[in-house]
């Protein structure tokens, strides 16, 4: 692909520090946090008060590290909701879910950015998988790939809840390494396919957050506004 004349270190190098890049100075204190009212749905069935976006670890909306979509920036929502009411407790549901995304294909792979959040309930959670440069992916980083970070558990009356972001990401080398957006309904729609397929949880029907945005500033591509609810079986 490269001539031999490339140096293959420095291109590496570069390529982490586009695909997960490092943070510079301190990091604001998750307890700070304040969503603004449009930023949360409110009243969504079995799930309460939901923020729309995945937040990243400076406390802001996601916007796929300041990579343009026709000019315009793009916010990453959360478009998958899971619900284990069969766990016997946090860490159990923890655990499952876990199992789930290792079954399903989705298992935790390097080379992406971390360190995000979700809310719900006014409650701000961090992401799984833990760890750095990691996230939930259906293929390697060096080819494109449906990936994405799961944030909880939250309880919600009896059961337990994760909201989760997906989307579907390409890999470009040249000019500047790094992971265009391709989709967000892709990755939503294969992982619950996944899913439904090889574990407990089941897709049951989908959630109206009313958040696709398409302003001449910003936009979420091909989001429809919704999230996937998949429910724990068993």
């Amino acid at each position: 692909m490269f001539k031999r004349s490339l140096p293959l270190f420095p291109l590496f190098a570069l390529t982490l520090a586009a695909c997960a890049p490092a943070q510079t100075g301190p990091l604001p204190d998750p307890a700070s946090f304040r969503a603004a009212p449009g930023d949360v749905a409110q009243k969504i069935d079995g799930v309460g008060d939901l923020g729309r976006w995945m937040i990243t670890k400076n406390l802001e909306n996601a916007g796929w590290l300041g990579e343009k979509v026709g000019g315009r920036t793009l916010r990453e929502p959360i478009n998958v909701i899971l619900i284990d009411p069969i766990a016997r407790s946090p860490e159990d549901a923890t655990r499952r879910m876990l199992d789930a995304m290792n079954k399903a294909g989705y298992g935790p792979k390097n080379m992406h950015s971390d360190g995000y959040y979700g809310y719900l309930n006014g409650e701000l959670k961090g992401q799984f998988p833990q760890g750095k440069g990691l996230a939930f992916s259906d293929g390697p980083w060096y080819d494109a790939n449906n990936h994405g970070r799961v944030f909880g558990p939250f309880a919600v009356g009896e059961n337990t809840v994760f909201i989760a972001s997906f989307s579907r990401e390409n890999f470009r080398w040249l000019p500047t390494p790094g992971h265009p957006y391709n989709s967000f309904q892709v990755a939503r729609e294969d992982l619950s396919k996944q899913l439904g397929a090889k574990t407990i949880f089941k897709p049951q029907r989908y959630l109206n957050l009313d958040s696709a945005i398409d302003s001449p500033t910003e936009t979420t591509g091909d989001h429809d506004g919704r999230a996937l609810l998949l429910v724990a079986q068993e």
